[in-house]
């Protein structure tokens, strides 16, 4: 069966294809390809809205985990196998927008301005750019009233972040 409807594939499919270009990218069940995209084209395609993806370099690596850091104001430690990385590589480090929360406390932290806001009853969709001018998509909990300009610190817990190297091939989480 073929579809470019996300939500049709992700409800009626025991096994996903996801092509580009003739190409395939990834196969696996549903969730598989929502919580493990194989390349950046995958985080990217997957998952309304989509996933956002922000550059970054490298600042240290430990085993089973890896520390990066964007001119925009992300910091984040993530577990990742990050044995072929080091210290100044170029990463893409991707978050959905569910996983975003206006909670300091977070292990992972985005700075960024609020552009606009919609919303919808129990949750609140923010439009916002970091200092960078990366885009950033959060959806948040609630009934949130923030303004045009307003600067908001997004947390997410640093095991639900995906990191993907210069390739833009995804780094593996650390077992």
């Amino acid at each position: 069966y073929v579809t470019h409807d996300q939500v049709e594939a992700m409800t009626l499919a025991n096994r996903i294809v996801v092509m580009r270009a003739g190409r395939i990218e990834q196969v696996g069940k549903p969730l598989e390809l929502y919580n493990e995209p194989a390349n950046l084209f995958v985080a990217g395609f997957i998952g309304a809205p989509r996933m956002n993806l922000m550059p970054a370099k490298v600042k240290v690596v430990k085993p089973g985990s890896v520390s990066i850091e964007s001119a925009g104001g992300l910091k984040a430690t993530v577990k990742a196998d990050g044995h072929k990385l080091k210290v100044g590589d170029d990463v893409t480090m991707g978050v959905r927008p569910h996983d975003l929360s206006l909670d300091g406390s977070a292990d992972g932290l985005i700075e960024a301005e609020v552009n606009m806001t919609e919303v919808l009853g129990p949750e609140t969709v923010a439009h916002a750019t970091t200092s960078d001018g990366q885009k950033i998509v959060a959806v948040l909990n609630g009934q949130r009233q923030n303004s045009a300009g307003d600067t908001i610190k997004l947390g997410f817990d640093a095991s639900k972040a995906h990191l993907f190297d210069a390739k833009g091939e995804r780094v593996r989480s650390a077992a």
